[in-house]
C-alpha cells in the first residue's frame, strides 16, 4: 500500500510532456497572431478614419470662411460700386503694396462695403466697434490656391499678405452663375458661385490605392496624375470632393 501511494505521488509530479508543450506553444501562437491581426486591422481603420476626419475639417474650414465672404459680395448700403472684379486687377493697402487678383475658375476676388460708408476700405479696421481689428472687416476680399494652401487676401494693420485658411486643398474651382442659373463670365451678372473643393490626406495609406476620377461642377475632370484629365490619380492618398452653391444675395440689388 505504501508503494502504491509513493508511485501515485511521483506520477502526479511528472509535469507536461514535450508534445503537450508544443501544442500549448502552437495554440498560444495562433491566439497571438489573431490578436495582432485584429490590432492591425483596427489600427488601419483608425488611421483611415483620422485621414477622412482631417479632410472634412479642412473642407469645412475653407467653406465656412468663403461662404460668409461670398454672400457679402457687392454689399453697398451706402452707395458706390462694389462686386466681383472685372478681369485682372490689383488689390492694395492704400499705399505702396499691391497684389494682382482676378475672378476666374481657380481664384475669386470681389469687394463689399461692409461698414456701409460708401467708400472702399483697403485696410482692415474695427468696423463693428468691438475694439479689435478683424480681417473680416476688410472690404477687398480674394481667395486663391497656392500649392496645397487655400489663402485669403489680407491687409491687417496695413501689411499686405495672403493668409492660409485651409491646408491640403489639392484643387478648387469657382463656377459663376447668373440669375437664371446659367454659367456666366461677366462679373456684374454673377448671382451665385458654385464651389468645388478637393481635399487631400496629409499622408499616404500604403494599403489603399486611389482609382477614382474627380470631376468638379464644370464637368471637366481634374488631372491629378500629370497624364491627362479624366485619369485616376493612382496613388495612395485619400481624397474628398465637395461641391456647393453659394448665393450672392447682394449682387444685382
Amino acid at each position: 500500500m505504501k508503494a502504491f501511494f509513493i508511485n501515485k505521488f511521483e506520477q502526479s509530479n511528472q509535469g507536461f510532456t514535450l508534445v503537450e508543450l508544443m501544442i500549448a506553444i502552437v495554440i498560444s501562437g495562433i491566439i497571438a497572431g489573431a490578436l495582432y491581426s485584429t490590432y492591425l486591422v483596427q489600427q488601419r481603420s483608425y488611421t483611415a478614419q483620422e485621414a477622412v476626419a482631417e479632410m472634412q475639417q479642412n473642407i469645412r474650414a475653407a467653406l465656412v470662411t468663403m461662404e460668409h465672404d461670398i454672400r457679402m459680395a457687392g454689399y453697398h448700403p451706402g452707395g458706390g460700386t462694389f462686386g466681383f472684379v472685372n478681369g485682372a486687377t490689383n488689390f492694395n493697402n492704400g499705399a505702396s503694396s499691391s497684389t494682382p487678383v482676378t475672378t476666374n475658375a481657380t481664384s475669386i476676388a470681389f469687394t463689399a462695403d461692409l461698414d456701409g460708408d460708401g467708400t472702399l476700405d483697403r485696410v482692415a479696421q474695427d468696423a463693428n466697434g468691438d475694439g479689435r481689428t478683424d480681417m473680416a472687416d476688410m472690404e477687398q476680399i480674394a481667395y486663391r490656391l497656392n500649392g496645397l494652401n487655400l489663402q485669403r487676401y489680407v491687409t491687417t494693420s496695413g501689411a499686405l499678405t495672403w493668409l492660409p485658411v485651409a491646408q491640403n486643398i489639392e484643387r478648387i474651382e469657382f463656377l459663376y452663375l447668373d440669375g437664371s442659373g446659367h454659367v456666366t463670365s461677366v462679373p456684374a451678372n454673377i448671382r451665385a458661385v458654385r464651389v468645388s473643393i478637393l481635399a487631400k490626406a496629409s499622408r499616404p495609406d500604403r494599403k489603399f490605392t486611389n482609382t477614382k476620377v474627380y470631376t468638379p461642377a464644370s464637368g471637366t475632370p481634374w488631372d491629378l496624375n500629370g497624364a491627362a484629365a479624366g485619369n485616376a490619380p493612382n496613388d495612395n492618398f485619400r481624397r474628398r470632393l465637395l461641391i456647393t452653391t453659394i448665393q450672392c444675395r447682394n449682387m444685382g440689388l
